[in-house]
């Protein structure tokens, strides 16, 4: 039976390696680039519009600065919610999206302030009538106002917008968001707030920096200036002593996020005295939630993107699903007592995210064990146990009761353990960050 599981895992990462090469993607965009040169075609960027999704609304007005300053045929198509197999916590995930889209905003001088993080399907179809009809010339202007409109719960706004020329049959909108939607799904995503060109996929403004690059690189820029969408981050006043700081990670084995968020993380706590604390869960799909393949594929590419730009090692994968995580975990807190927590996960998730490596191998496991000069005799002693488990299902219902659902979820909080802020994804390692200076400024 391991034969079988060493022949699936080895052919299954020889496809995802050869997917992600960097030989493989500078060859298909090379293609794309030639072909549309053939074809005489614009640069033309397909842009996904959920009305009730807090990060379109950011997109939303980032749209002008980005026609203005590349020659782009933006192409905006409105979609509906994302399917099922995508959002496992849907009620949970809008609003997490809400008050994550609501922090980030100031930083990229964009406004939204909402007033709900749930707006009624009747608002919903109105504002996904008006933009379906809406001239396209007109969809930037339209789209924000539509937006302001749901968000700050102005209904009479939104109904003054949805004249008869505007309105729409529920059965024909319904089929054209339905279209939308398998567009969408053919491009490669499955949520809103999503922009693609030329077979790539960029998910929400903090993407948006890869797109500009790659469109500057086929020489789309209009004039030489820097990149329009980036984060206002403030500088440190003074270099004094910080404060002791305390981040709890909430880290999963088989998220590649959680282990492309390690080394931001450790630079933050060389910058800023913060003790990090990793604790365990299990994946998602070990909790009983499904991923599409859309989704698969679209974290495994966005995460390549990501290795690439901070110079982590990453693609030659072995996936740890199942065998492979509860062996990692067997021993976390044998490696925990030695004070080398960090550097097992760490460890371990290069293995089989960076090197190839089948981590449910016993031969795997004492490789790591060694690197990080624990002692194998006594850490074997530990392989197999099975009470992590206990230690994962607190974590579990920590993680709900931050109202987060994934890894890696981190909260930052000071001596007294005050929750000073908390965030989902290695994304918003930057935000902590900024949150770690306001209180430098604030202590001043």
């Amino acid at each position: 039976m391991k034969i079988i599981k060493w022949f699936e895992l080895e052919l299954r990462s020889l496809y995802v390696r050869r997917m992600l090469s960097y030989e493989t993607q500078q060859r298909n965009s090379v293609k794309r680039e030639k072909q549309r040169q053939r074809e005489n075609r614009l640069h033309t960027v397909y842009y996904f519009h959920e009305v009730n999704d807090p990060y379109s609304h950011l997109c939303a007005q980032i749209l002008k600065p980005l026609t203005d300053n590349y020659e782009i045929d933006l192409i905006p198509l409105i979609v509906g919610k994302p399917p099922k197999s995508s959002t496992p916590e849907a009620e949970m995930r809008i609003k997490h999206s809400t008050k994550d889209a609501a922090m980030i905003a100031p930083y990229y001088n964009l406004q939204f302030h909402p007033l709900t993080s749930e707006i009624d399907n009747q608002s919903i179809e109105v504002a996904q009538s008006i933009l379906v009809n809406c001239d396209q010339s007109k969809f930037i202007k339209t789209a924000i106002r539509v937006g302001e409109a749901l968000w700050s719960k102005n209904s009479d706004e939104l109904h003054s917008m949805n004249d008869s020329k505007n309105h729409m049959k529920n059965n024909h909108l319904s089929s054209v968001i339905k279209k939308n939607n398998l567009t969408r799904k053919k491009m490669g995503h499955y949520f809103g707030g999503v922009f693609a060109y030329e077979g790539e996929c960029y998910w929400g403004i903090d993407r948006l920096p890869h797109l500009e690059r790659r469109l500057t690189e086929v020489g789309a820029k209009k004039e030489n200036k820097g990149l329009v969408v980036m984060p206002r981050k403030s500088s440190v006043a003074n270099k004094k002593q910080w404060p002791q700081l305390y981040l709890d990670i909430l880290w999963s084995a088989r998220s590649p996020y959680s282990y492309l968020a390690m080394k931001p993380l450790a630079q933050l706590r060389e910058k800023y005295n913060v003790d990090l604390r990793y604790q365990i869960i299990l994946p998602m799909v070990m909790r009983g939630m499904k991923i599409n393949p859309e989704k698969g594929l679209y974290i495994i590419k966005d995460c390549m993107r990501i290795a690439d730009e901070n110079n982590i090692p990453f693609g030659n994968i072995i996936d740890p699903l199942g065998g492979a995580v509860e062996r990692c975990y067997s021993m976390f807190d044998y490696a925990r007592k030695n004070n080398k927590e960090e550097q097992y996960l760490h460890a371990f998730a290069k293995a089989v995210w960076a090197e190839g490596k089948h981590g449910y191998l016993t031969s795997t496991l004492k490789a790591i064990i060694n690197q990080i000069d624990l002692d194998w005799e006594e850490a074997k002693i530990e392989l197999d146990s099975t009470n992590w488990t206990i230690e994962t299902e607190e974590n579990r219902e920590t993680l709900f009761k931050l109202g987060k659902w994934g890894p890696p979820t981190m909260t930052l909080s000071n001596s007294e353990g005050e929750n000073l802020i908390t965030v989902w994804g290695q994304d918003r390692i930057w935000l902590i960050e900024e949150t770690i200076k306001l209180m430098q400024v604030s202590n001043n």
